[in-house]
């Protein structure tokens, strides 16, 4: 899976005025990938065994950030995750969600 295409949309959600709230498990695994990218820090995906745990745990470097250093792209973005409801996953895998995490460009054949 290309990963690309998902940080794409993520980005035109949050370039639209007003931002597109509508984002599921994958796009804020992305933004939050984007985010931590931006911020020059790597997400710790250890324990991480749901997606509500993603959230959890980027909530928490939250804390430690400087908002104000972010692109405007990334403060929408920080704003839309803070305000989504995290969903049961569907068609995505944890894997997958972990990887866009991690700014992955793709995923790596088994």
């Amino acid at each position: 899976m290309t990963y690309l295409i998902i940080y794409d949309a993520v980005r035109k959600k949050a370039a639209t005025t007003p931002p597109n709230i509508l984002i599921g498990n994958v796009e804020m695994a992305a933004g939050i990938g984007m985010v931590m990218h931006e911020a020059g820090m790597e997400f710790d995906i250890s324990g991480i065994t749901e997606p509500e745990m993603i959230k959890v745990r980027f909530e928490e470097y939250l804390k430690n950030m400087d908002l104000d250093k972010l692109s405007a792209e990334c403060r929408i973005i920080v704003e839309l995750i803070e305000h989504y409801q995290v969903k049961r996953m569907v068609n995505e895998k944890m894997r997958n969600l972990l990887d866009l995490c991690g700014m992955k460009q793709a995923d790596e054949e088994d």
